[in-house]
Protein backbone atom coordinates (compact mmCIF):
# COMPACT_ATOMS: atom_id res chain seq x y z
CA UNK A 1 0.00 0.00 0.00
CA UNK A 2 1.48 3.33 -1.06
CA UNK A 3 1.42 6.42 1.12
CA UNK A 4 1.83 10.07 0.00
CA UNK A 5 5.03 10.59 1.98
CA UNK A 6 6.47 7.21 0.98
CA UNK A 7 5.86 5.36 4.25
CA UNK A 8 2.96 3.15 5.15
CA UNK A 9 1.64 2.72 8.68
CA UNK A 10 3.44 -0.62 8.93
CA UNK A 11 6.74 0.99 7.80
CA UNK A 12 6.47 3.64 10.49
CA UNK A 13 5.68 0.97 13.05
CA UNK A 14 8.81 -0.96 12.06
CA UNK A 15 10.95 2.19 12.25
CA UNK A 16 9.66 3.23 15.67
CA UNK A 17 9.75 -0.24 17.19
CA UNK A 18 8.89 -0.09 20.89
CA UNK A 19 8.20 3.67 20.68
CA UNK A 20 5.07 2.95 18.64
CA UNK A 21 1.94 3.77 20.64
CA UNK A 22 -0.73 1.12 20.74
CA UNK A 23 -3.76 3.42 20.76
CA UNK A 24 -6.15 0.56 21.46
CA UNK A 25 -4.35 -0.33 24.69
CA UNK A 26 -3.27 3.01 26.24
CA UNK A 27 -3.20 3.45 30.01
CA UNK A 28 -5.74 5.78 31.59
CA UNK A 29 -4.40 9.32 31.94
CA UNK A 30 -4.71 11.27 35.18
CA UNK A 31 -7.41 13.58 33.82
CA UNK A 32 -9.50 10.68 32.49
CA UNK A 33 -9.15 8.88 35.83
CA UNK A 34 -10.24 12.02 37.73
CA UNK A 35 -13.27 12.42 35.46
CA UNK A 36 -14.16 8.73 35.76
CA UNK A 37 -13.98 8.78 39.57
CA UNK A 38 -16.04 12.00 39.67
CA UNK A 39 -18.68 10.50 37.39
CA UNK A 40 -18.83 7.34 39.52
CA UNK A 41 -19.21 9.41 42.70
CA UNK A 42 -22.03 11.47 41.16
CA UNK A 43 -23.75 8.30 39.92
CA UNK A 44 -23.53 6.72 43.38
CA UNK A 45 -24.64 9.91 45.13
CA UNK A 46 -21.53 9.97 47.33
CA UNK A 47 -19.39 12.98 48.19
CA UNK A 48 -15.78 13.43 49.25
CA UNK A 49 -15.21 13.34 52.98
CA UNK A 50 -13.48 16.46 54.27
CA UNK A 51 -12.36 16.81 57.89
CA UNK A 52 -14.56 18.95 60.12
CA UNK A 53 -13.57 20.97 63.16
CA UNK A 54 -15.30 18.41 65.36
CA UNK A 55 -13.36 15.48 63.91
CA UNK A 56 -10.06 17.36 64.09
CA UNK A 57 -10.72 18.41 67.70
CA UNK A 58 -10.38 14.74 68.69
CA UNK A 59 -6.82 14.60 67.31
CA UNK A 60 -3.81 15.60 69.39
CA UNK A 61 -2.48 19.17 68.86
CA UNK A 62 -5.91 20.53 67.85
CA UNK A 63 -8.21 22.61 70.03
CA UNK A 64 -12.01 22.40 70.21
CA UNK A 65 -12.34 24.73 67.18
CA UNK A 66 -10.12 22.53 65.00
CA UNK A 67 -7.17 24.96 65.08
CA UNK A 68 -3.65 23.57 65.34
CA UNK A 69 -1.87 24.08 68.68
CA UNK A 70 1.83 24.67 68.12
CA UNK A 71 4.26 23.02 70.58
CA UNK A 72 6.52 25.05 72.86
CA UNK A 73 9.64 26.42 71.20
CA UNK A 74 8.40 25.62 67.70
CA UNK A 75 9.19 28.96 66.08
CA UNK A 76 12.26 30.05 64.16
CA UNK A 77 13.44 33.61 64.77
CA UNK A 78 15.64 34.74 61.91
CA UNK A 79 17.06 37.73 63.79
CA UNK A 80 18.00 35.51 66.71
CA UNK A 81 19.71 33.13 64.27
CA UNK A 82 21.79 36.01 62.93
CA UNK A 83 22.77 37.09 66.44
CA UNK A 84 23.75 33.52 67.37
CA UNK A 85 25.68 32.92 64.12
CA UNK A 86 27.66 36.10 63.38
CA UNK A 87 29.95 34.23 60.94
CA UNK A 88 27.12 33.13 58.65
CA UNK A 89 26.86 34.66 55.19
CA UNK A 90 23.48 36.20 56.02
CA UNK A 91 24.88 37.92 59.12
CA UNK A 92 27.05 40.22 56.98
CA UNK A 93 24.02 42.30 56.02
CA UNK A 94 22.52 42.33 59.51
CA UNK A 95 23.43 45.47 61.41
CA UNK A 96 25.99 46.63 58.87
CA UNK A 97 25.60 49.95 57.18
CA UNK A 98 26.39 50.29 53.49
CA UNK A 99 27.71 53.70 52.52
Amino acid sequence: MSHPNGYSKEDVKKLLGSAWLDYDNLAESGNIMRRRIGNEMRANGTKKEYPTAESRANLPNFDENGKYIYPEGHGFNYMQFLRDNPDSTEAGTYGSKVS
